[in-house]
């Protein structure tokens, strides 16, 4: 059995990385054929089940997948714009200009929701004042107006379309308008409302761990715990499981012992009886403890693996750690196949394989003392969870080992307890009992809460890596920690020198002298990437908004990062938000760098010329003193540059007054690459500068927005007629021309991944 589930687990993975097909039949005629094979080959039949399995964990993913495109699709095709009730079922995140909320639709206006089946989640934005009172648990009656989620596709991006999925969230939406419909109800909404309304400084921290509301956190908080390696100890997880399930199991054992004392007149029955009864009862309060919790992705992973070992218990079945493991994994995975896409999900079960190897290699080498044992520990989680917090969030906390044997001794045996104990007061409306018990609980806090701001302000704390290491360095730190390899001096000698090797065969690699022009996906803006040997200019920052989020942040520094690009000079093509929505940012975030163009303080004119990096520039517009009602578009900065024999343009936003202009005095110069001008509106690409550059290849940087629809068909037949090749981000994401200063080829990296079902829901 537990290779079937080994290869389920296979199949599931598998399936997140299939291309879209709508093949189904294939799949089944392969299981069939597995089936056929295994019944008349009885040696070929450990393998036709696998196959089986295997087809099956792909079946279970692509039936999730479906069931949320299912729900997507409906909802959107019900009109863009439409009234629904809906329940706040996350703490609002309140903005300078508007207040963000998830919430579940209750009663769907169509009925075209089973109820059954699970309610779809929306994240909903509203701006406006009205959007105060929004408070979790409320039910509002709102007209929404729905979009769908997209990404922006680039090396360095957030798969932000992976995260909504793994949530549950089908579509986003903005509130026009709303109505209350009920206030805040529920035990969870009550509880959250208390905590809001303590001031001692330590809420959040007791929310988190009462009841897995994380969202009183502080951000000093978030990053003191992240730095200190105890974020773990904020999510209800096994550790809060497991306690709740021993003081479960404690409440059992006398509950059943008396009850079967009073009704079982049979000694020997009523021993045998005690332990699966309270492992039941156990298992009930942890169920109602996660309820309590609302089911979060992180509760109801380590609730599974409770149940799962509880019911090994009550069945008195006898299995090895390992197997207990698989089975646990493959459960989760059968009831939340996109467990997989959670860096929680691995960080879990790397913590469990991790315990695991360590135990089983204290039984092989003798006893081993208490603190002995608790250090080794803490220096495994170290060495194995090191690999993965540099992979997920950039960074690891080199101190993590010593504040875990320090503090979390503190929260596992005061802390929750206390809170837990406060938690189970304040429902039984013992108000002041749940107060005084919060206080109790909330007193080490006043020592360690100001340890761990010491400790994290120190430089080393958080060791952020200056360049991304690279996957395979940080699998082979995990691979040499875990594998049992007999002597110590060759661990510890490839425990040095594999990832240091790696990663310096990384870094200190030659830099190709390849030129490369990225053209990002940023939607309906523009921000394009000049590099060559490690060195960047950037031509554009991408949108901004009211709000303070823009793409320069999500999307251009994390590129550059992905790239490690030294970043040394921006221009910015002209004032409209479109281009210039990221200069704020990038002009605080990199100080010494040069600035040119729009917002700068050296405009771009015509003539300015130059050299850099080997590569020379050229502006051909706009001229000192612009035509008269020169719109914005048409004062676009318009960059040539050479690199060798390639050559490429950049024309910014200019239409077809200033194309005409440039055509008539000093001529467009020919390009090999040319990104189309205003993402390929119908009023710019005209016939004089396209018969003067002569590209052999258009680029054009847009998104979807039904206001523009670029490029428009006019445009695209202009390109069809000259028999010129055009991509877009919209449809391929991040575009990259690379060149040799000889020859050029058009790159799609992200071409491969946008092809996964994963990414196509319904299709």
């Amino acid at each position: 059995m537990d290779r079937c589930l080994l290869s389920f687990i296979v199949g599931i993975g598998i399936s997140l990385l299939l291309p879209i097909t709508n093949d189904n039949l294939i799949l089944l005629s392969i299981s069939a054929w597995a089936v056929l094979v295994g019944y008349w080959v009885p040696r070929a039949r450990a393998v036709a089940t696998a196959v089986v399995a295997i087809f099956c964990g792909i079946s279970v993913t692509t039936a999730t997948l479906n069931w949320q495109a299912t729900q997507a699709e409906r909802l959107l095709n019900s009109g863009t714009k439409q009234w629904l009730d809906v329940t706040v079922v996350e703490i609002p995140q309140v903005f300078s200009h508007h207040t963000r909320f998830i919430a579940s639709i209750e009663v769907p206006q169509n009925g075209f929701f089973p109820a059954v089946l699970a309610q779809p989640k929306l994240q909903l934005s509203w701006y406006g004042d009205d959007a105060e009172q929004i408070q979790l648990g409320q039910r509002w009656r709102a007209e929404v107006a729905l979009k769908g989620f997209r990404n922006y596709w680039n090396e360095g991006s957030r798969d932000y379309l992976a995260t909504m999925q793994r949530r549950g969230i089908v579509a986003r939406a903005t509130v026009s308008q709303g109505h209350l419909l009920a206030e805040k109800n529920g035990l969870r909404a009550r509880l959250v409302r208390v905590f809001e309304q303590r001031d001692d400084g330590h809420q959040g921290i007791l929310a988190a761990l009462g009841i897995g509301v994380r969202e009183l956190l502080s951000a000093e908080q978030q990053r003191d715990w992240q730095h200190n390696g105890l974020t773990h100890a904020l999510a209800i997880s096994g550790l809060h499981l497991s306690l709740v399930g021993w003081a479960g199991l404690m409440i059992g054992r006398v509950l059943v012992a008396r009850l079967l004392g009073q009704r079982c007149s049979n000694a020997g029955l009523e021993q045998r009886s005690i332990h699966p009864l309270s492992l039941l009862v156990a298992l009930s309060i942890a169920f109602g403890y996660a309820w309590l919790a609302d089911f979060s992705i992180a509760t109801l992973r380590a609730l599974i693996m409770f149940a799962v070992i509880v019911v090994h218990r009550v069945l008195a079945l006898n299995v090895s750690a390992w197997q207990l493991l698989l089975r646990t994994v493959a459960v989760l995975l059968l009831l939340d196949p996109l467990a997989l896409l959670d860096a929680g999900f691995w960080l879990s079960v790397t913590a469990l394989v991790t315990i695991f190897t360590t135990l089983w290699r204290w039984r092989s080498k003798g006893a081993v003392g208490k603190w002995q044992g608790l250090l080794r520990l803490q220096g495994m989680f170290l060495a194995v969870m090191a690999p993965l917090s540099l992979h997920w969030f950039g960074g690891v906390s080199v101190i993590a080992p010593a504040i875990n044997v320090l503090v979390l001794p503190v929260i596992s045996l005061w802390l929750l307890p206390l809170t837990l104990l406060g938690v189970v007061a304040e429902l039984s409306y013992a108000h002041t009992f749940a107060d005084n018990l919060w206080y109790l609980a909330a007193l080490p806090m006043h020592v360690i809460a100001p340890f761990l701001s010491w400790t994290a302000e120190f430089s080393w704390s958080w060791w952020q890596p200056p360049f991304k290491l690279p996957l395979t360095a940080l699998l082979a730190v995990m691979l040499v920690v875990l594998l049992p390899l007999s002597q110590r001096l060759l661990k510890a000698v490839l425990l040095l020198t594999v990832p240091l090797a790696l990663s310096a065969w990384q870094v200190s690699r030659p830099r190709a002298d390849d030129l490369y022009l990225h053209v990002l996906d940023v939607g309906q803006s523009q921000a394009l990437v000049i590099e060559r040997a490690g060195r960047a200019w950037l031509v554009d920052t991408a949108m901004g908004y009211d709000s303070g989020y823009n793409l320069a942040a999500t999307v251009i520094e994390p590129f550059l990062q992905s790239r490690q690009l030294q970043l040394e000079a921006v221009w910015v093509s002209h004032r409209d938000r479109d281009h210039s929505g990221g200069v704020s940012y990038l002009q605080r975030k990199y100080p010494h760098i040069s600035w040119f163009g729009a917002l700068t303080p050296t405009p771009c004119e015509e003539g300015m010329e130059g050299r850099w990096n080997q590569i020379n520039w050229k502006v051909l517009w706009p001229p000192r003193v612009a035509p008269q009602h020169t719109s914005s578009n048409n004062a676009s900065c318009v960059l040539w540059f050479q690199y060798g024999q390639f050559t490429f343009l950049l024309p910014g936003d200019i239409e077809f007054g200033a194309e005409r202009h440039i055509a008539e005095a000093n001529g467009f110069r020919p390009a090999d690459v040319m990104v189309a001008p205003h993402h390929g509106s119908k009023t710019s690409s005209g016939w004089l500068m396209l018969k003067q550059v002569r590209p052999s290849l258009i680029l054009i940087s847009n998104g979807e927005h039904k206001g523009f629809n670029f490029p428009h068909r006019y445009t695209t037949q202009r390109y069809r007629h000259l028999q010129r090749r055009w991509f877009n981000t919209k449809d391929h994401g991040q575009l990259s021309v690379v060149s040799d200063g000889q020859g050029w080829q058009l790159l799609l990296p992200m071409a491969q991944k946008r092809l996964r079902k994963l990414y196509h829901l319904g299709d």
